[in-house]
């Protein structure tokens, strides 16, 4: 019922779930999801989007970010606004369209694409690789609008770059530079999320016969050069042509 409330509100606030931030289009859902987070993704006529998480693969080097602070504005205090008469939500905003000084939120979005792409086609993300095989139409999150704590803000304030890193088998934290020296963490769970971005994997094959994640595309886009959508099902041999 609280899902079902959820989509209420935010149907009567936005009139369809999705915004743009930035000139990106951003889905907004009920579900909590994390950057770099993979799983499947419903909706409804593209009115009620749902992300259903199911593999968290692990990074063991650190994922270049893009980080943007950003000034609230009304569409983005209405998907707040919804999200938190439903949950309840820790972060409390006081936004006020009048005053010049507004609530900022943030926007953290994956920057070093090869790198996610070499992570994942890894050893130690083997058990990503056969749910992505198996599952042809999981994606990956790749963009997570938020609302962070005042004081992880400011820490983030302080940074020149911003780095995606394995807290532990199943949690992220952002890696905070300056000056190429590590100044501190931003730990994701104190965040409340506001909307969401997805990638759609492409497949390679290599000389070996062996299907491998080629390249991360946005949705709606297709796979670049010499990749694929969906792996190819190995062609049978004809034996009475040998």
């Amino acid at each position: 019922m609280r899902i079902l409330y959820f989509f209420a509100l935010l149907f009567t606030a936005m009139s369809c779930q999705t915004t743009k931030i930035k000139n990106k289009e951003y889905k907004i859902s009920a579900a909590t999801v994390e950057i770099g987070s993979v799983g499947t993704e419903s909706s409804f006529s593209k009115l009620n989007y749902d992300f259903d998480t199911r593999l968290f693969p692990l990074f063991e080097n650190k994922i270049r970010l893009d980080v943007q602070l950003l000034p609230f504005n009304k569409a983005v205090n209405k998907i707040y606004t919804a999200k938190n008469k439903v949950n309840q939500l820790p972060n409390k905003i006081n936004y006020i369209d009048s005053l010049p000084d507004k609530p900022r939120f943030v926007t953290v979005t994956f920057l070093d694409y090869a790198g996610i792409i070499d992570e994942l086609n890894a050893p130690h993300n083997k058990k990503v690789v056969n749910y992505l095989k198996d599952i042809s139409k999981a994606s990956i999150i790749t963009s997570v609008a938020l609302v962070l704590p005042n004081d992880q803000l400011s820490k983030m304030e302080q940074a020149d770059s911003y780095y995606l890193i394995n807290e532990d088998k199943t949690k992220y934290g952002i890696l905070l530079y300056k000056d190429g020296k590590k100044i501190d963490t931003v730990d994701l769970q104190f965040s409340t999320v506001l909307a969401y971005t997805t990638g759609k994997f492409c497949w390679a094959i290599n000389e070996r016969h062996n299907w491998y994640i080629g390249d991360i595309v946005n949705e709606g886009t297709s796979c670049p050069g010499d990749t694929y959508s969906k792996i190819k099902e190995k062609e049978e041999v004809n034996l009475f042509k040998l």
